[in-house]
């Protein structure tokens, strides 16, 4: 059942499904766990809302990451993308090797409705799209016509 909804989950942009998440993610910090407690709440009403402010909020952050990779010297191959993405990534799998080693139950489904779950989920997904935006060529170009 886990590989099927994985199967499904690699079937959307990774984009889309990082904005969606960290929309729910916010909304965990709501009164009572928020939608993911009970959807049927006054409070799903703004989910649309932290879904937009989420999908500004990722554009935001890879205007940033360009904006600080276009700062770099041409010669070098470095990119703040990955730098920062593997960080968060880093911290995401320690947090999940503790779980893992530290909670004695087993995994299972009713994990998926936890907020922690939720808010790390989101992390990840964040992550991994912050390391891929790269140096991208458009950049470099700019940043010769700036110099």
């Amino acid at each position: 059942m886990f590989k099927e909804i994985m199967d499904a989950l690699g079937k959307v942009g990774s984009r889309s499904l990082t904005i969606v998440l960290i929309a729910l993610a916010i909304s965990t910090f709501a009164d009572n766990g928020g939608p993911i407690a009970d959807p049927f709440s006054k409070i799903s009403l703004i989910l649309p809302f932290l879904v937009f402010f989420s999908s500004l909020l990722l554009v935001c952050w890879v205007d940033l990451i360009h904006r600080l990779n276009s700062r770099l010297a041409d010669h070098d191959q470095a990119s703040w993308g990955p730098l920062l993405g593997g960080s968060l990534l880093a911290f995401c799998l320690t947090v999940t090797f503790w779980y893992v080693s530290h909670v004695p139950e087993p995994l299972n489904l009713k994990l998926f409705g936890m907020p922690n779950f939720i808010r790390l989920f989101a992390l990840y997904l964040f992550a991994i799209e912050t390391i891929n935006i790269g140096r991208s060529f458009r950049q470099r170009e700019r940043t010769a016509k700036l110099g």
